[in-house]
């Protein structure tokens, strides 16, 4: 028979279980990362003003005002999601996107008053580009695991958009802007000094 001391020290010994609350799952993880992309959004969104203002080609600056609406159809989208979920809008700090945009904020500085101002611009629209499509790529997937149907229509129909600003940016680049500030040139119209 054991004693009471005996039993005292197995009942320390054991592995203590997590509750049910404690136990992270894809659900956890895609409902974090819809609150991280929704900060992302909203950061994003208070950026592009600077960004299409310094811009010098203009088609530069349509295209960053057309995505600078689509950014806020975005932030509208992602509340539909929060709406599916039965779940409030919340943000959380997303030190990725602040990072991205300190970054951009210093090429601008730097840049801005350049004949590569575009260039840099682009350079840092794509950054923020190539974040949103790993971000909405991994969320269209997780939801399309969980069975949100609607929720994996919407974050589908972002990405998409988010593609397809990458691809407008490359080709601006492409085009003309690379090359103008390569040249000295510039891309449309005189930079003010």
């Amino acid at each position: 028979m054991r004693t009471q001391t005996q039993q005292n020290e197995t009942v320390k010994s054991a592995p203590k279980r997590k509750s049910s609350s404690d136990v992270k799952n894809l659900d956890d993880l895609f409902e974090h990362a819809l609150k991280d992309i929704y900060y992302a959004e909203k950061k994003i969104l208070k950026s592009l003003p600077k960004m299409i203002k310094a811009a010098h080609d203009e088609e530069l600056k349509e295209g960053l005002e057309n995505h600078r609406q689509e950014t806020e159809g975005h932030v509208s989208k992602l509340e539909q999601v929060f709406s599916i979920m039965g779940k409030a809008p919340k943000a959380v700090k997303c030190e990725a996107i602040d990072g991205i945009l300190t970054e951009a904020e210093e090429v601008l500085q730097d840049f801005g008053k350049s004949k590569a101002c575009d260039a840099a611009i682009i350079f840092s629209g794509q950054a923020v580009e190539h974040y949103e499509i790993t971000r909405y790529g991994s969320m269209h997937a997780w939801a399309t695991s969980l069975g949100m149907d609607d929720a994996a229509e919407i974050l589908e129909s972002i990405l998409e958009e988010e593609k397809a600003a990458d691809h407008k940016l490359t080709d601006l680049a492409e085009s003309r802007i690379n090359f103008a500030a390569e040249e000295g040139e510039e891309a449309a119209g005189d930079v003010e000094e």
